[in-house]
């Protein structure tokens, strides 16, 4: 018995074009009679079936373990006949346009013992879509994504991670009435430069066959294959390569290391945190056995770590592949210098959510652009820069230095020791801290505060006046000022034992390594839900001020926007402080758990590994 649409119950539903073993349609498209396109498309699904080229090859492609995110849903013809797939159930996420259709195409599902699973415009942003596919992904699942070419670059975006690992195959492309050219240009542009070539379905011999396409007709559907497109006829049906296996995980930390490994590597070896990056990055990638080249920026401080191979990797300065790719890390106005012909890979880190013309500049003549975290992918995409790929390779934190075993480099007394760890500048938020220390407690608590904040970039007599506030702090007794650089990581990580809580309460972060350390000593940590290091702070692993607002920077020497900072912020720093300091002298301050697994996902190796693959991919 036909069915109808529950919006309008005395219209039939639309048959299906696709049919079961015994004639019957496969599903029925919701009556939406008062659309203006209704009409046309019923008459099309009773000709030739709505992009029946479409819904032909994800008939023949998709099976139980593979998911289909349609984010152009329609009518549903795409959703419904995925759910309704003769090879196996996909799993199958539908786009929430609000318009009230989401609801309509489940019912329908349910009518046919499917599901569709609803995500809406917020998850493109949030890792949710991402994380949700990459949950439902069978071992050896593969992605389809459904879409059009306005709707194409948020989707790819959120699903870049998917896409780094190799696990999104392939993209069908409708029709849209209401994409301009630039708009088909500027998305056959983003399809291929993330590695997509466009094909159109075409018989050949009697067999429905991929053409390569450099033309893509804004009224014809398409099929983007992952992979270099070809001149030659492609069965439609049958894709025989399928994606390795590999673990699901959002961000490409697990990924193998590429079988053409070699490349050149120019980083910064020192007590910066650059530095720390290269040093670290260098040595899991000699002990992974790759070949690197590797080029210093600046003096190479060979006590940041131990490296056995840092000299075999200085040597092969001399016999580099010049055809080889080119990571540079490095800040964003200092991307041009690379090594060779090859791609040119950028990889800096920054703080604020804009970018000067010069920056701009560097950034766009990247081949690709690796980032430490979301929040940095997105705002490179809210700054239009989308044509370059960009994959996330998160830091990482050495748990043989920092773990919450380490003894501290003195006596631990009844005092509280609130530390925080960072260059003395604006950015990191110091001198907010000092106002909320002032106000949270008097000289006669037993508390300490204990500054680290060694500047290698200002003079002597900038550094004086930076530290002056703390020196004529009224609870200038109980602070404690290391301006010297600590000898060695270990050093760093005895100082940093002594701590109860470690606070940052920074406007901005790249990334922030100190507290990440923090995290795997164990430590309580109190910080600002801002920027970056929101990627592995959360409210089950520490105490977060919330940012409700952003504010110019610094005017005239950095462009950009970072955490305002007013009384609402103030006044929660003051209370968590309290919170902290009341715990500890009741006894009651445990080792921050949640903290240390936390930091056991970041590794620097898993760190390594995620930047090979994206080096595969250039």
């Amino acid at each position: 018995m036909p069915s109808t649409s529950s919006s309008t119950p005395n219209v039939p539903a639309l048959e299906s074009a696709q049919r079961r073993e015994d004639g019957a349609p496969r599903f029925h498209i919701p009556a939406q009679p008062l659309h203006a396109a209704w009409r046309e498309t019923v008459e099309e699904e009773q000709s030739t079936g709505v992009v029946a080229e479409l819904r032909l090859f994800l008939d023949a492609q998709l099976e139980a373990g593979d998911a289909l995110v349609d984010v152009a849903p329609g009518f549903g013809f795409v959703s419904l006949s995925a759910v309704t797939a003769p090879t196996g159930l996909p799993s199958v996420f539908v786009f929430d346009d609000e318009t009230g259709t989401l609801p309509l195409l489940q019912s329908a599902a349910r009518e046919v013992g499917g599901w569709l699973d609803a995500f809406v415009h917020a998850d493109f942003s949030n890792d949710r879509l991402v994380t949700l596919v990459a949950d439902r992904i069978g071992f050896e699942g593969r992605v389809f994504v459904h879409a059009d070419a306005i709707s194409l670059a948020p989707v790819l975006q959120s699903l870049n991670a998917l896409i780094v690992l190799g696990r999104v195959v392939a993209i069908c492309l409708s029709p849209s009435a209401n994409a301009s050219e630039a708009s088909h240009a500027e998305a056959y542009a983003l399809l291929r430069s993330t590695g997509f070539g466009i094909h159109e379905m075409r018989d050949a011999d009697g067999e429905p066959s991929l053409f390569a396409t450099a033309d893509w007709d804004a009224g014809t559907p398409v099929i983007a294959i992952a992979g270099t497109a070809t001149e030659q006829p492609v069965s439609a049906l049958v894709m025989e390569e399928r994606t390795p296996a590999v673990v699901r995980t959002p961000v490409p930390t697990s990924a193998a290391p590429p079988s053409s490994d070699r490349f050149s590597f120019i980083a910064p070896y020192c007590r910066t945190g650059y530095g720390v990056v290269g040093a670290h990055l260098l040595r899991e990638f000699t002990q992974l056995g790759v070949p690197v080249a590797y080029f210093p920026l600046g003096n190479v401080d060979r006590s940041i770590v131990k490296n056995d191979q840092l000299g075999a990797a200085l040597a092969r300065q001399g016999e580099f592949d010049d055809t080889a790719p080119s990571v540079r890390l490095s800040q964003q106005f200092d991307l041009a210098l690379h090594v060779g012909r090859g791609p040119r890979i950028g990889f800096p880190i920054f703080e604020l959510d804009s970018f000067d013309a010069s920056e701009r500049h560097h950034l766009e003549r990247q081949d690709r652009l690796i980032v430490t975290c979301e929040w940095a992918r997105a705002v490179l995409l809210e700054n239009g820069i989308w044509r370059t790929p960009i994959d996330i390779v998160p830091l990482g934190v050495d748990r043989t230095v920092f773990h919450e075993h380490v003894p501290p480099a003195s006596k631990r007394g009844r005092d509280t020791v609130f530390m925080s760890v960072g260059k003395l500048e604006s950015r990191k938020g110091q001198r907010e801290l000092l106002r909320a220390f002032e106000a949270a407690f008097s000289p006669k608590d037993a508390v300490q505060l204990v500054l680290i904040c060694h500047n290698a970039f200002v003079d002597a007599a900038r550094l004086d006046e930076l530290l002056a506030p703390f020196k004529r702090s009224p609870m200038a007794s109980r602070i404690t000022l290391v301006t010297k650089p600590l000898p060695h990581q270990k050093d760093l990580a005895a100082a940093m034992a002594i701590a109860d809580c470690a606070v940052f309460p920074a406007r901005a972060e790249g990334w922030n390594l100190e507290a990440l350390e923090m995290l795997a000593m164990g430590k309580r940590v109190i910080a600002s839900a801002c920027t970056a290091h929101t990627a592995f702070l959360t409210a089950d692993n520490a105490k977060l001020v919330a940012i409700d607002a952003l504010e110019e920077s610094v005017p005239g020497e950095h462009y950009g926007r970072w955490a305002a900072w007013g009384d609402p912020q103030h006044e929660q720093l003051v209370q968590h402080l309290r919170d902290v300091h009341g715990e500890r002298q009741r006894g009651e301050l445990a080792v921050n758990h949640a903290g240390v697994e936390t930091s056991k996902q970041f590794s620097w190796t898993a760190s390594a590994r995620a930047l090979m693959a994206s080096v595969s991919l250039a």
